[in-house]
């Protein structure tokens, strides 16, 4: 009877861990994706990394690389919107190239801007250490170099 019982618990166990794991979007390769709709969307001029409209798709906490802020990607042109807020310097939004980040990279500060208003709020929600963000940055940028960036971005949850 104990080994029955045992077989029982490992079963059950097994049925629980299996039905734990859920996605509320489609399933990869299941025939129901959809494009992923961009979280707004700004517009890029810069010598270094080109002109573009970038319409990120995806948002990531920056709690994952141990910053305050966030990303949002736009894995189609190639390009990265940051949020970064340092307690010393201030906020400063900086887009890159994720495939070079430190070579391809512009800034801007706080002070190039007559436009630049962001929210970072917690959304309460943490998983392994990382906290969920909701974000928004709404900019119109001029750096010392002649780079600009214009437009507004924002996702409920930045995770």
């Amino acid at each position: 009877m104990r080994k029955r019982d045992g077989v029982l618990v490992l079963a059950l166990a097994g049925a629980l861990s299996a039905g734990g794991c859920f996605s509320s979007g489609p399933v990869p390769g299941g025939g129901g994706e959809t494009a992923p709709e961009a979280l707004g969307s700004m517009t890029l001029t810069s010598e270094l990394l080109g002109n573009a409209t970038l319409a990120p798709a995806s948002c990531s906490s920056g709690a994952r690389q141990y910053f305050l802020g966030g990303d949002f990607e736009d894995e189609k042109a190639g390009r990265v919107i940051r949020l970064a807020v340092d307690p010393v310097t201030g906020p400063a939004v900086r887009v890159f190239d994720p495939a070079e980040p430190f070579r391809r990279t512009v800034v801007f500060r706080q002070a190039d801007c007559p436009v630049f208003h962001f929210s970072l709020d917690s959304t309460g929600w943490r998983v392994n250490k990382v906290e969920d963000f909701r974000l928004v940055i709404d900019v119109d940028c001029v750096n010392p170099a002649g780079d600009r960036l214009r437009g507004r971005v924002s996702s409920t949850h930045c995770f």
